[in-house]
């Protein structure tokens, strides 16, 4: 384990995977035994970046690198041997990231944040409305583990869903689902847009002005993948033009080294008022440690008893 564990994750880990392995903790900035090094055959990291080097160069049977995070964008994909076996935490916090999508969604729609700020200052407007979910169509552009949670609920509003996912197939119960051939008809019929994708080679910059332009000009986009799905100059011009358009962030392009440090992006998002930011919490609540936990260790569990496993990654997507 190279993330920092608590007491209670080590409870889980001990628990479920106690009679199958010996189970070591790696401290930061502590060094292993070389011997416990050449013992190891699977490692369970937070989202790659506590991977120190000297593990990747000296675990010479490495089998599985496991992540608690859905995304492995940060993991150290050209240094980790080609044999061993990657996989991501996709599902592990799907549940929570979507509650977040409609925190947002429905703050933007209804307008929650503007009355706010009015009845802070004592100002009573009531001419401003909002609109209603039902009858809208919700674009969801990745309908993955997350995509596929917005769209039940979505479902639960009365809302049209349609989707994109690498098949352009899916269990869930769409209105329409389509490849990434279908990106721009999806943008253009759709009143709120949930960009839900692992950043790779393909959805760099996935959103750029040409995309931006496709959309209503007063669509909801909401993003909770990765800030560079998505072109920071391109989206900041077009909510400067395009007063009705808002943007619901969850996710940045630059992030400070502590969660206590002030971060600033390229351009002053800040400043808009129709922008609707949070500090990439949306896979975060009280009741999810666990849950997240338990979602990656049972993977493990599945790989050393031989088991079929889940959320193998690509690599070809990535290098």
């Amino acid at each position: 384990m190279t993330f920092r564990v608590r007491d209670e994750d080590k409870r889980i880990i001990d628990c479920m995977l106690r009679d199958l392995a010996e189970v070591i903790y790696l401290l930061p900035n502590k060094t292993l035994d070389p011997k416990n090094l050449e013992r190891i055959r699977v490692i369970i990291t937070g989202s790659g970046l506590d991977i120190p080097d000297f593990v990747l160069e000296k675990a010479e049977n490495l089998e599985l690198i496991q992540t608690l995070s859905a995304g492995v964008d940060t993991l150290p994909l050209d240094r980790i041997p080609p044999n061993v076996i990657i996989c991501s935490n996709a599902g592990g916090n799907s549940r929570a990231v979507a509650e977040h999508v409609f925190a947002m969604i429905l703050s933007a729609i209804k307008r929650i944040i503007y009355h706010h700020k009015n009845m802070e200052k004592g100002i009573w407007e009531r001419r401003r409305y909002g609109s209603m979910l039902m009858g809208k169509t919700l674009g969801i552009i990745g309908l993955g583990h997350v995509g596929r949670e917005i769209a039940k609920i979505g479902k639960c509003f009365g809302m049209r869903i349609y989707g994109i996912n690498r098949s352009g197939k899916t269990d869930v119960d769409v209105d329409f689902i389509g490849t990434p051939e279908s990106l721009d008809f999806v943008l253009r019929e759709s009143d709120i847009i949930v960009i839900s994708v692992p950043l790779n080679k393909y959805t760099r910059g996935l959103i750029g002005a040409k995309e931006l332009n496709t959309m209503k000009k007063n669509t909801i986009l909401v993003n909770v993948s990765r800030g560079e799905v998505i072109d920071q100059r391109a989206l900041f011009e077009h909510l400067r033009r395009n007063p009705e358009f808002v943007a619901c962030l969850d996710v940045w392009w630059k992030y400070p080294e502590k969660d206590t440090k002030t971060c600033l992006q390229d351009f002053p998002f800040h400043t808009l008022p129709n922008v609707i930011m949070t500090p990439h919490i949306a896979g975060f609540a009280r009741e999810i440690r666990e849950q997240v936990i338990k979602h990656a260790v049972e993977n493990v569990r599945k790989y050393l008893l031989g088991e079929k496993i889940s959320n193998i990654v690509r690599r070809e997507d990535y290098l």
